[in-house]
């Protein structure tokens, strides 16, 4: 089984001008949660339901970074696409060719800074479906 180390990671969002931002150097945690409903039915009558197969499919994407507030930067960026629509593209193992690549389009719905006296400052944020559904396949893409 392949292991792979998340220093290596490369995560991308694009901006309010759709230009892909690299958030690769001031990332240093991204989770992703994929997850699908189960459908049911039953009928009038039924005490037992049934669960269906292929229900409806639904991802979010959250990531912590260090702020930065330079042009093109973490904060720039992240502020000019609260609420918009925007692509969001992660390699857990980097953008080499032939690695594993996680992409879709999105909507960033949360978008918080943390200022601490003696700590770096941060920011975190979420990422949510948009439309379509979160793509798995390998890069270049």
């Amino acid at each position: 089984m392949s292991k792979i180390v998340a220093r290596n990671a490369a995560l991308g969002i694009h901006d309010s001008t759709t230009a892909c931002r690299s958030f690769t150097g001031s990332a240093n945690s991204v989770t992703i949660t994929y997850s699908a409903e189960a459908p049911e039915t039953t009928a009038f009558g039924d005490d037992l339901r049934q669960r269906l197969q292929d229900g409806i499919k639904d991802w979010e994407l959250t990531f912590d970074a260090f702020f930065g507030t330079g042009a093109s930067e973490v904060d720039e960026t992240l502020y000019g696409i609260l609420g918009a629509s925007t692509h969001v593209s992660f390699g857990p193992s980097g953008s080499a060719t032939g690695a594993i690549w996680y992409s879709a389009c999105a909507v960033l719905t949360n978008y918080e800074m943390t200022f601490g006296i003696a700590d770096a400052a941060t920011v975190s944020g979420t990422l949510v479906a948009r439309s379509g559904s979160l793509t798995r396949s390998t890069w270049p893409a």
